[in-house]
């Protein structure tokens, strides 16, 4: 009796501690929603809005084992906390936690376009950082932080990865497929802009080799509001795919 009595205490244990994990405090909860919202609660300024949100780079799930589909160009944001820094400079270890471990850096340059010389990582407000860390603490209940590649490539280091990406003969019929996970959430369809430009305009660049040469180098190193996108998201066989793609469409016209 004393052991089956034993035995049901730690299921009642596990039955309540899983219960406890399903809850999600108010905080966390006002961290999810501005994780999804372009407003930020409203505190994005409209003319200045990219149309970007957290969500829309980074999952707020493990990839690895749930994929859905999409390539994102962050990563996931399980065990935020766990990595104490973040891939851009100016935040700082002493402000990773007001910044929201990184996400107010990207609350001003992608989501508001402000340029990089200006940004000031907390510049978010306070609440809503503190928000953010408790739902990010939330997902990551129970699950193990993945392996977080912080570092994006220089302008000069993604040049040369971008001759020899074009160095690859690309599929392009595989290519559409990875450009519909990887770029269409932003891109909308190659022929129509979104939250980014056009990728294939109305009439085929000049040179068509130096074009793509642009593409797969801004991919590695980013831009203005483009997070860079490294191998471990895009493989190079992935881009010289994509550029495959590219290149046919062009040549349909």
């Amino acid at each position: 009796m004393r052991q089956l009595s034993f035995l049901g205490f730690i299921l009642s244990l596990t039955v309540f501690g899983t219960v406890a994990k399903s809850e999600i405090s108010s905080q966390a909860q006002l961290g999810r929603e501005l994780f999804h919202d372009p407003s930020f609660g409203g505190t994005i300024d409209s003319n200045k809005a990219s149309g970007m949100s957290c969500a829309t780079c980074h999952a707020d799930f493990d990839e690895g084992k749930e994929p859905d589909g999409q390539i994102r160009t962050g990563h996931s944001i399980i065990g935020v906390r766990d990595r104490g820094k973040s891939q851009w400079a100016k935040v700082t270890s002493a402000i990773f936690e007001r910044a929201a471990g990184g996400a107010g850096f990207c609350y001003q340059r992608f989501l508001q376009r402000i340029p990089e010389r200006k940004i000031d990582p907390s510049a978010i407000p306070e609440d809503q950082a503190e928000a953010l860390m408790a739902y990010f603490d939330y997902v990551s209940i129970g699950k193990k932080s993945p392996k977080v590649k912080l570092q994006g490539l220089s302008k000069d280091a993604s040049k040369i990865a971008a001759d020899q990406i074009l160095k690859i003969n690309g599929n392009a019929k595989n290519g559409w497929k990875i450009y519909a996970k990887a770029c269409a959430s932003c891109h909308a369809k190659p022929k129509r802009g979104g939250i980014g430009p056009q990728m294939v305009k109305s009439r085929p660049p000049a040179n068509l080799q130096k074009r793509l040469h642009k593409i797969a180098s801004y991919v590695r190193a980013g831009g203005f509001t483009m997070p860079a996108m490294g191998v471990e998201k895009l493989s190079d066989q992935a881009m010289a795919d994509i550029l495959a793609f590219f290149s046919n469409l062009n040549k349909r016209k």
